[in-house]
């Protein structure tokens, strides 16, 4: 099998990382962030941001997204870095947003289908704005795109405004011409608020 590291040197290796020079690690990882083309694979990037579960990486992250193209090949992975720090960070809904991130996030969500709409309108729900609301609810509109892109515009709805859009939710879930996981979890929504 060749060049195996034993558990001892994996250690050995991860002490030095981790506790010894994390500052400096921590460091070159935001350094990174600024510069994804560097990255061999970004997905792997992303689930090691993820995992590490520092804040520090969040304001990097969003910057770096509010400067992306929709084709860039790491802003998939970028966008599900900053969605995990923030679910375990942000309880409150609310943060610090790039002058131009909600409206990046806008245009792939509007003018997009599938895993890019998804993940923007994960990382949209955040934004707690008067502008991601009007984006969330215009793609609230259509029909069409993967169900999920549409339960991530409920949830940034309800964490904006929760009395002012449990109607929609109640709408859509009782709307048969959606699709019926999206009915079933704003019916669930409901339920919930009854509670």
């Amino acid at each position: 099998m060749g060049n195996k590291i034993d558990i001892h040197e994996k250690l050995e290796i991860l002490y030095d990382l981790l506790v010894d020079n994390f500052e400096i690690l921590e460091t070159e990882l935001k350094i990174l962030i600024t510069s994804p083309e560097r990255i061999k694979n970004t997905n792997k990037f992303a689930s090691l941001l993820s995992d590490l579960k520092r804040p520090a990486f969040i304001s990097p992250l969003l910057q770096k997204i509010s400067t992306a193209e929709k084709g860039d090949v790491w802003l998939t992975d970028f966008l599900y870095a900053a969605i995990n720090l923030l679910e375990e960070w942000d309880s409150d809904g609310q943060i610090a947003t790039p002058d131009s991130l909600v409206e990046k996030l806008g245009g792939w969500i509007i003018g997009n289908t599938g895993e890019l709409a998804w993940k923007a309108a994960g990382l949209l729900k955040f934004a707690n704005s008067a502008d991601a609301e009007k984006i969330q609810l215009m793609k609230l509109e259509e029909r069409g795109d993967f169900f999920l892109v549409y339960v991530e515009c409920i949830l940034g709805l309800c964490w904006y405004n929760r009395s002012k859009h449990i109607e929609l939710v109640k709408q859509i879930a009782n709307d048969e011409s959606r699709d019926e996981r999206l009915r079933e979890y704003c019916d669930d929504l409901v339920k919930r608020r009854q509670q």
